[in-house]
């Protein structure tokens, strides 16, 4: 019998009630259930919530610590970038100070004079090349690098 005829027979607003079927093979008979359970779902709502919340508390702590992070490289590039502009001041009087004409403004405030002639002594055995002589303070060094780049005395 389909559920078109037994709802005509009963009516519209009926509800048929479960009849017994017999199962052919085995000779049983069986029942229609009810496929909702009867039992409440607390639990397993309870558990779902419990996951919800646990997945919201681990995305906030995530976010700060990436925010925390996010300001501390922050921080670090800018002492990065002060650092690296502290270096290139520095390495600009360095260069300045090694150059030739500052190094020889300095030995003229000292009263230095330079030397005529040289004397060197080899570490492998330790013997003197050269001769060295005691230095005239009267005779100047005069050093024109950019025009020739030779070293000229004057008398």
């Amino acid at each position: 019998m389909s559920q078109m005829t037994v709802s005509a027979r009963l009516g519209r607003g009926a509800v048929a009630a479960p009849r017994p079927l017999v199962d052919a093979r085995a000779g049983r008979r069986t029942r229609v259930q009810d496929a909702a359970p009867v039992t409440g779902h607390t639990g397993f709502l309870v558990l779902c919530l419990a996951i919800v919340l646990a997945t919201f508390t681990a995305v906030l702590l995530l976010n700060t610590h990436r925010a925390e992070g996010s300001y501390v490289l922050s921080r670090l590039n800018v002492q990065q970038t002060e650092l690296h502009d502290t270096k290139v001041t520095l390495e600009a009087q360095l260069a300045e100070l090694e150059s030739s004409e500052s190094l020889a403004a300095e030995a003229r405030r000292l009263k230095m004079v330079p030397s005529t002639s040289t004397a060197t002594i080899r570490l492998s055995d330790g013997s003197l090349t050269g001769v060295a002589s005691k230095v005239d303070g009267s005779r100047t060094l005069n050093v024109d690098l950019p025009a020739t780049g030779v070293a000229t005395e004057d008398e």
